[in-house]
Formats: structure tokens, sequence, C-alpha cells
């Protein structure tokens, strides 16, 4: 086997090692395999939803304004939620009323 043909080999094995490690990242998948969702309860409130996002990456629409922040969910706490690194405004972080929150998504799958 010539100097080349091996180096394509060992380099096309590395590519093929390397997609296999992230496949479950890329498919949103956790390392179990199984899909991530959202947990959502009967008896929950906003507030406890919030809270079991805390660290994620969240779209939140505004009551009324229907304006939407999207960021990474810092803190929640009984009336405030707070977020940071706000897409757009990457240098500024922001407050929203718990009970002005209309809507909460969070992407749980890959393409």
């Amino acid at each position: 086997m010539s100097r080349f043909a091996k180096m394509s080999r060992a380099f096309g094995l590395g590519v093929a090692a390397l997609l296999l490690a992230l496949a479950p990242a890329v498919v949103g998948q956790d390392g179990a395999g199984q899909e991530k969702k959202m947990v959502f309860e009967e008896q929950d409130s906003m507030e406890a939803v919030l809270k079991r996002l805390e660290g994620k990456v969240v779209r939140i629409r505004i009551a009324g304004a229907g304006d939407e922040v999207v960021g990474k969910l810092q803190k929640v706490g009984k009336e405030l939620a707070h977020l940071s690194d706000l897409s757009g405004r990457e240098f500024f972080d922001a407050v929203v009323r718990v009970d002005q929150v209309s809507a909460v998504s969070v992407q749980v799958r890959g393409r």
C-alpha cells in the first residue's frame, strides 16, 4: 500500500470516528440515544417551566407586545427571570417579569 493510500485511510477513519462521536449531538439525542424533549407537567406554572430551563438558551415571548427575547436563561426567581448573552445584543442582559411571559421555546432537536 502506498504512503498516500495509508494517509488517506487513516484520515478517513479519523473522520468516521469523529462523526460517530458527535452523532448524538447532531441528531438531538443524549448519550443513551434518546431524543431530548421539553418536560411539562399538568400542574406546572410558567415559573416552574422556566426554572427547569435554567442554563439553556431560550426564546421568550412577552405578553401583549409580542416581542421576543432570545438568550441564556441564567436565573428564575418568583417574579423575574434573568437572561444573558442576548441574541443580537451580546453585550446586554435582560430581566423579564415571569407573569408577562406568554410562551417559551427551547431547541430540543437538531437537523
